[in-house]
Order: structure tokens, then sequence, then C-alpha cells
């Protein structure tokens, strides 16, 4: 009788112990998908660089564009 009453506890306290952190686990991914959202909404729309035609940030000036262009030339000829 005392391992009948044994396996039974344990197994409750097993569901217990999985229902609180199936639980937990939850309320952390809904948490987290809120915050995620909001930082979305508020912090990225800022740091967001304004874009041409092209996709490329418009802050893009011609030494910029220059330095790419060489580094790619050098890059490529060492193949």
């Amino acid at each position: 009788m005392f391992e009948a009453e044994a396996v039974i506890q344990g197994a409750e306290l097993a569901l217990i112990g999985m229902g609180t952190v199936f639980a937990f686990l939850t309320v952390l991914v809904l948490v987290t998908g809120a915050m995620s959202s909001l930082v979305r909404r508020f912090v990225l729309e800022e740091a967001r660089a304004p874009l041409t035609r092209r996709g490329r940030p418009a802050e893009d000036d011609a030494e910029t564009v220059a330095a790419i262009a060489a580094a790619l030339r050098i890059h490529r000829s060492r193949r």
C-alpha cells in the first residue's frame, strides 16, 4: 500500500511541477512578444535611416561609396 501511495504522490508532484513550468513559459512568451512589439513600435522607428529609391540609406556620402568600391575591388582581385 505504501508503494502505491508513493507512486500517486510522485505523479501528482510531477504534474504540478510540469504545470508550473508550462504556465511560467507561457507567460514568458507572452511578455516577450509584448515587449518586442513595443520596441518595434517606439524605438526602432527612431533608429531607422531614411531610404532612397534604391533602398540605400540617404546619408551615404561619396567617400563611403568610394571606400566600399575600393575594398570590393581589392577583395575580388585576391581571388
